[in-house]
């Protein structure tokens, strides 16, 4: 039985990399092929710089940004990711046996993000309320440093929140795509992006507490040639507020629900 020559390995390995090349390139055409399934108007609050792209080097051959979402709420955790819906994504929760629970696979789902909306607007306003509370025991007590100190950070938190924290929240999750898109119609205000839950468990006073750690498959957005002068300056990572120079950034998002960047200006 003869072997493959050198010549004739090289030939298949160009061979298998055209093909890969050419398939990814029809998934590339039939994501942007149609109408988006969204379209939405992001800002330096919602897309941050990741470590390993950059911007300075005048070879660069490629920009990419990553999205900045967020949990539901300010403590991490996610309220509508309780037990029946665990259940709903085709996790099994035992009565008894949180070990078994952790140890189970992590699932495929949708992930919902909701842009500048109720979830947004909710946490703004638990920041209002915690600075107005501390307010109120400054004023009861004007000489105690330690609250005044605690109504400083509150202050700020709330600055944070209305200024330069991202708006874009996690909200639900599910298991079929067109039934979620007809739940969360406003396309631009909600996308649709694949993702894995994991499930883990806590321990509390109570007993075990069942939930899930999120990711999201594909959250970088490549940025076109013609539009990355709108993100020159950008310091990678989140950074600081300081640093964040102001863009606004139109991204589409496809028949794979996979984003696409059409727009930025400063």
């Amino acid at each position: 039985m003869k072997t493959l020559s050198t010549r004739a390995w090289l030939g298949l390995a160009l061979t298998l990399i055209v093909l890969s090349n050419a398939v990814a390139l029809v998934g590339v055409y039939y994501n942007r092929s149609g109408t988006p399934q969204s379209l939405l108007t992001l800002s330096e609050r919602e897309l941050y710089l990741p470590y390993g792209d950059w911007l300075h080097r005048e070879d660069n051959s490629g920009l990419r940004l990553e999205l900045m979402w967020r949990q539901a709420n300010e403590t991490g955790q996610l309220d509508w990711l309780h037990e029946s819906k665990l259940r709903a994504l085709g996790f099994r929760v035992p009565a008894d046996g949180a070990e078994r629970f952790s140890r189970q696979l992590a699932r495929p789902v949708w992930l919902v993000l909701e842009l500048d909306g109720p979830a947004y607007r909710r946490q703004v306003q638990r920041a209002q309320h915690a600075l107005a509370e501390a307010q109120e025991r400054v004023q009861a007590r004007p000489d105690d440093q330690e609250l005044q100190r605690q109504r400083d950070a509150l202050r700020e938190q709330q600055e944070q929140e209305e200024r330069y924290a991202s708006r874009l929240f996690l909200i639900d999750a599910g298991l079929d795509a067109e039934a979620l898109r007809a739940q969360y119609p406003d396309r631009q205000r909600h996308v649709l992006l694949a993702g894995r839950l994991k499930p883990y468990h806590r321990s509390g006073n109570t007993g075990p507490h069942y939930t899930a750690s999120i990711q999201a498959e594909i959250s970088r957005i490549s940025v076109p040639p013609a539009l990355r002068a709108a993100f020159a300056g950008w310091q990678q990572g989140v950074g600081y507020r300081e640093g964040r120079l102001r863009v606004q950034a139109q991204v589409a998002f496809g028949q794979r629900h996979e984003p696409w960047m059409i727009g930025a200006t400063r």
